[in-house]
């Protein structure tokens, strides 16, 4: 005791053990969430090995059918307890009601290379933010974007009628997943600021090389209980240099669109619409705050919007009876393959978006949207203390019973009904909806009406697939596609 008195460093090393101690060994039990149905508390790692060793989405509505609650309590990494819900009028009592009560929680890893994006700030930050930026994605905007959506799907439709050529048979298999990611990379890039990454015709070019690199270094670190992203293996020094590539290009972009901007460009991408922008005492956007919103929205639009085609296309190859009616209603819009999309066309593919929604209930891009509580607040009854993050298991919504019926069966006709819109958020609802999710949803209309024109969809004969976790949920193995002409 003596020793610790005359050292602050051995005291503060006591009081760093102290608090340790009581943090994982006693916090956990005194904690009110305690009263809360769910799994057994684990020191260090908590519930997380269980819960990855599931098929993703699983492990929540197992443990929410297992305890008869639609609240529970889980143990994330360091015992830090934190609750889930899939009950409809909780999510929206989160995500609207009290929405105020509910910020985002952190998310360092994204933070960490588009601080200031949109997806991160809360209160009146974001408020402030999300109203300059509303016009840059509302549906006269989006529909704008529908050349650009058609120009990279014709260019994969002609790549994939080349291999069917060069093969001299009436079949083929391609690497559908793949080519999703690299053609919505290559709209991302054009729509989001005007730069031509040529990601389907050049997938070796190494700014494409380098972002899907940068974006699958990502997701192995949001996939890994323990993301050490700092140490300099030769995997993270690749990562930062790729990062550091992503800085350049983005910086270089906008100082180039501005002086194009100067210069009387009319260009009508993301990037100059925010340039654009300017609140009511005349300021505009930041080069930092562009940064952040351009690069941010290429993060969070391009690995959704292609992971929402993969599924798609697999439910499809999955359901020929699903398939051939999509296919119909693009034909009586699309008599020939050649004709080009409006947005008429598109705003009348309603059985198409009916399967879209569909795909994105069976797989949403994100099964759950954690929240952090401000301040303590009831749930269920149950009091859920200030700094508690609360996690809407948009996986649990969307597949429990009570929610839909026979909820993992495959019917698109179910959206042609109204229905609870809290048990269906793929976007997420309330001022944190998703500000994309209007580019998302017409740009994968126009490349799966294309791609249904021109082709008949199978899966491999043998292919069987499960749910992982990464920065979105994929299906593995990647998905490949028998094709036959239409």
């Amino acid at each position: 005791m003596n020793r610790i008195r005359e050292s602050p460093l051995a005291y503060l090393a006591a009081a760093a053990a102290t608090w340790y101690i009581y943090k994982i060994f006693i916090k956990p039990f005194l904690s009110p969430i305690r009263k809360i149905p769910g799994r057994p508390y684990k020191p260090f790692i908590g519930n997380m090995l269980e819960a990855l060793h599931e098929e993703a989405m699983n492990n929540t509505i197992n443990w929410m059918v297992e305890y008869k609650s639609r609240i529970i309590r889980f143990y994330f990494l360091g015992g830090e307890g934190r609750v889930l819900v899939g009950d409809p009028e909780m999510a929206r009592y989160i995500m609207v009601t009290n929405s105020k009560n509910y910020i985002h929680a952190s998310s360092s890893l994204l933070a960490n290379i588009v601080p200031g994006f949109l997806l991160l700030l809360n209160g009146e930050e974001h408020h402030v933010l999300r109203k300059h930026l509303n016009p840059a994605f509302n549906s006269h905007t989006v529909n704008d974007f529908i050349p650009v959506f058609e120009k990279t799907t014709r260019k994969v439709v002609a790549l994939w009628e080349t291999a069917m050529r060069n093969k001299g048979d009436n079949s083929v298999i391609v690497a559908a997943q793949s080519y999703m990611s690299r053609l919505t990379l290559e709209a991302m890039c054009l729509c989001g600021f005007d730069y031509e990454i040529n990601s389907v015709d050049e997938p070796d070019h190494c700014g494409a090389q380098s972002f899907q690199r940068l974006l699958q270094g990502f997701e192995i670190r949001l996939s890994r209980l323990l993301p050490l992203q700092w140490l300099p293996t030769k995997a993270n020094r690749q990562a930062w240099a790729d990062v550091k590539f992503f800085y350049s290009t983005i910086k270089d972009v906008i100082a180039q669109k501005r002086e194009k901007i100067e210069n009387g460009d009319t260009s009508r991408d993301l990037l100059s619409r925010l340039i654009q922008i300017r609140d009511d005492k005349g300021s505009g956007l930041s080069d930092r705050s562009l940064f952040s919103q351009v690069g941010g929205f290429l993060f969070a639009g391009f690995e959704t919007t292609s992971m929402n085609l993969t599924w798609t296309l697999l439910m499809l190859a999955e359901h020929p009876e699903v398939q051939e009616k999509a296919r119909q209603e693009v034909m009586s819009l699309l008599p020939d393959q050649s004709t080009p999309l409006t947005t008429k066309i598109v705003d009348n593919l309603n059985y198409l978006t009916c399967v879209i929604k569909e795909s994105l209930r069976l797989f949403p891009p994100v099964s759950v949207v954690f929240r952090q509580a401000l301040q303590d607040d009831y749930l269920g009854g149950y009091l859920i203390p200030a700094g508690t993050k609360v996690g809407v298991s948009i996986g649990a919504l969307h597949r429990l019973p009570e929610n839909w019926s026979n909820p993992t069966a495959f019917i698109p006709e179910r959206f042609l009904e109204p229905y609870d819109p809290y048990k269906f958020l793929p976007f997420n609802a309330g001022p944190y909806m998703c500000i994309g999710h209007l580019f998302s949803l017409t740009e994968s209309k126009v490349v799966l009406a294309l791609i249904l024109r021109h082709f008949v969809l199978e899966l491999p004969a043998g292919y069987k697939y499960r749910r992982i976790r990464r920065l979105t949920i994929q299906p593995h193995p990647p998905l490949q596609l028998t094709l036959r002409p239409v």
